[in-house]
């Protein structure tokens, strides 16, 4: 008796392209301060190379799906994993700032191209497995961008510390090249491609669809900038060294995957997924005031931040879990998941310096202010998003 296929191991290769594609975001932050030293450039210019890598998210998510969509999603993932490799291997030799950021841009291509096309792929090929299968593997795929950044910084301080800064960029790009070889051999099936008869074809994406992106864009306001600046109020206000206040950090970005699971657990079971939406999305702007004040204690700031990481774990697995539900015609699903990455960019590339300029303003209860207020924005929207056509995501059937 033939053993019956499973999807697991094609979702698996394609979940390796977003962990290498989010590496790229904490690989040149770890590498920072040797990098300014060996090439002497300001902190603040190798701030801007290290914030690259999104701005091709935040301007071109959704002509980046589009075009993913007329050249083809297999395509564009085999580019991106080969702009993201010659962009490690030619960035360790880079010999000053034209240079860094001419390959931090190709990184930044190779990025875009990864994030438009991999979750539509695994969307695609999950699909045949049933609904519940597609929504486990999309929730998989939400992970990828704490876990990715979290083992790029890790990776790369490590190597660094071995091989200096170029040692490390350059085995970076080996391991990118090793990826893209298993990738090319691994022949994904046609049928995670969309129709060619629709690659030319006006995509247009329903009113829920667009309210889940800009949601997203809103949560991501908050949540990212939040992130971004716990560092900084550990040292100033919590008394902490900067290297503890660094791993604690980590340690709140990663706490995203736990929420994750508990969004996996959630799809597992059927339940409904409107009320979870709105309390993973509502309740973290709320904990922002535990965290983000004069003098908070170490541990209620820490586990507060890492509650309220965890539970934006959980929205954003939802989010990505809806995307099929509410892009459900051929050639939707990739403008879609252009536009969730783009809205998502957008508010990852703005967060933080709004956030940081309600700190100087108004003090840190001014930056959980400016999160509530976004999330009052995102709340009925999301709404809107989770009660499209049936409170279930999935069904028995997969």
């Amino acid at each position: 008796m033939t053993k019956a296929p499973s999807p697991w191991p094609v979702v698996v290769l394609l979940y390796l392209c977003g962990l290498l594609a989010a590496a790229q975001l904490g690989k040149l932050s770890a590498l920072a301060p040797l990098i300014a030293s060996s090439l002497g450039l300001s902190l603040p210019v190798v701030a801007i190379a290290i914030s690259l890598i999104e701005v091709g998210g935040a301007t071109l998510g959704a002509v980046a799906g589009l075009l993913a969509h007329r050249l083809g999603l297999r395509r564009t993932l085999y580019g991106g994993v080969a702009c993201l490799s010659l962009a490690g291997l030619g960035g360790a030799w880079a010999q000053g700032v034209t240079g860094l950021f001419g390959w931090r841009l190709l990184e930044a291509a190779g990025y875009l191209g990864v994030i438009v096309s991999a979750p539509v792929l695994i969307a695609h090929h999950a699909e045949a497995f049933g609904a519940r299968v597609q929504g486990l593997a999309l929730t998989l795929w939400s992970t990828f961008v704490p876990a990715g950044l979290a083992l790029g910084a890790w990776a790369s301080a490590g190597m660094a510390a071995a091989w200096g800064w170029r040692g490390a960029m350059t085995a970076g790009g080996i391991v990118a090249v090793a990826l893209w070889a298993v990738l090319w051999r691994a022949h994904l099936p046609d049928h995670a491609e969309a129709p060619a008869d629709t690659r030319r074809a006006t995509i247009k994406l329903p009113p829920a669809m667009w309210c889940l992106a800009l949601g997203f864009g809103a949560f991501a306001l908050f949540e990212i900038g939040a992130l971004a600046l716990l560092p900084t109020l550990l040292v100033r206000e919590v008394g902490l060294s900067a290297k503890a206040a660094g791993q604690w950090t980590a340690v709140a970005s990663v706490s995203g995957i736990a929420g994750s699971a508990m969004a996996a657990w959630l799809l597992r079971h059927g339940a409904g997924v409107r009320w979870p939406v709105m309390a993973s999305l509502g309740l973290p702007p709320l904990l922002l005031f535990g965290v983000f004040t004069t003098a908070p204690q170490a541990h209620v700031a820490i586990g507060l931040a890492v509650l309220l990481n965890m539970l934006g774990g959980v929205f954003a697995s939802l989010a990505f879990a809806l995307l099929p539900r509410l892009a459900s015609e051929p050639g939707q699903m990739v403008r879609a998941n252009g536009m969730l990455a783009q809205c998502g960019a957008s508010g990852s590339l703005l967060g933080p310096p709004i956030m940081a300029a309600c700190v100087q303003a108004g003090g840190w209860t001014a930056a959980a202010v400016f999160g509530l207020i976004a999330s009052l924005v995102a709340l009925p929207l999301a709404w809107h998003a989770a009660s499209h056509r049936t409170h279930r995501l999935v069904t028995e059937a997969g």
